[in-house]
């Protein structure tokens, strides 16, 4: 899977394909190597993975970068939250966030298929939203 994800999103930036849209669709591959690891009888380890590897992606990939620009330029990097596809990301995760963090306990610790099936379809809905609001479907309008 890793294969796959790295040959959908290599350097190949051709019209009308940007990185990210790219970015957003390759987390599919994460989401199936996850399922993978729990149906192959290890699922601390995919609930790990769930964490690990976003974690990771975000300590390294905009930590070094960041870290190589300061070092490079010695410009303080500022990262700018405007436009509507971060109001959808801040929105979604904030929305997840809290509603584990009301349901989870409510539910004894004891998570269900229907609260996992719940988070597919909210990741899933967030998918279609950014996607489209990253091709210009969706956007705001200005007065």
């Amino acid at each position: 899977m890793t294969v796959g994800k790295n040959e959908g999103t290599g350097d190949q930036q051709g019209p009308g394909k940007s990185r990210t849209a790219q970015g957003l669709s390759c987390f599919h591959t994460d989401v199936f190597s996850d399922f993978t690891l729990a149906r192959q009888g290890y699922p601390r380890m995919a609930f790990s993975a769930c964490f690990g590897g976003i974690i990771f992606n975000m300590l390294v990939g905009v930590g070094l970068g960041c870290l190589l620009q300061i070092s490079r330029s010695h410009v303080e990097v500022k990262l700018e939250p405007d436009g509507l596809l971060v109001w959808i990301l801040a929105g979604t995760l904030g929305l997840s966030l809290v509603c584990s963090l009301v349901l989870v306990p409510l539910q004894c610790f004891q998570l269900s298929r229907v609260y996992g099936c719940c988070l597919l379809l909210l990741y899933l809905t967030f998918l279609v939203v950014a996607l489209l609001t990253e091709f210009g479907v969706i956007h705001l309008k200005t007065v």
